[in-house]
């Protein structure tokens, strides 16, 4: 196993946090990560959902949310500042931005590229796969 390969198609921000703070410290130990966004995870990641932080929320995601001394990074900043540190690339799933019919620019500028399932798995081969 050469890293970590985690397709993430929640949307729930523990979820999604906790990918963030994987891929963070995987990065800065030099252990490379790709994140495959699909779905409910790839959603996360739109740019007016960002600004409205319209996410589903469990307990610790309310805590988090509502806790203003927490100082906690969101999930795409973790994830943005952990490409900075290491190898990390995200990519963001072809078929769901079609179903939707969006394109990159509709999402936060994380993402390294678009690709299909196959896509993914062949950057995916050498890796522990992960799904969230």
């Amino acid at each position: 196993m050469t890293g970590y390969a985690i397709v993430l198609e929640s949307a729930r921000l523990e979820r999604l946090q906790a990918v963030g703070n994987i891929a963070a410290v995987a990065a800065a130990s030099e252990v490379p990560v790709d994140i495959f966004a699909t779905m409910g995870g790839l959603e996360a990641f739109d740019k007016e959902r960002i600004a409205s932080m319209d996410y589903e929320v469990g307990e610790v995601g309310r805590a988090m949310m509502e806790n203003e001394d927490a100082n906690m990074a969101m999930f795409y900043e973790n994830i943005a500042q952990a490409k900075e540190l290491g190898p990390l690339n995200v990519y963001a799933c072809e078929l769901s931005m079609d179903m939707l019919g969006k394109t990159l620019d509709d999402y936060h500028e994380v993402f390294d590229d678009v690709l299909g399932v196959s896509g993914f798995l062949t950057h995916a081969e050498d890796k522990q796969v992960i799904f969230v």
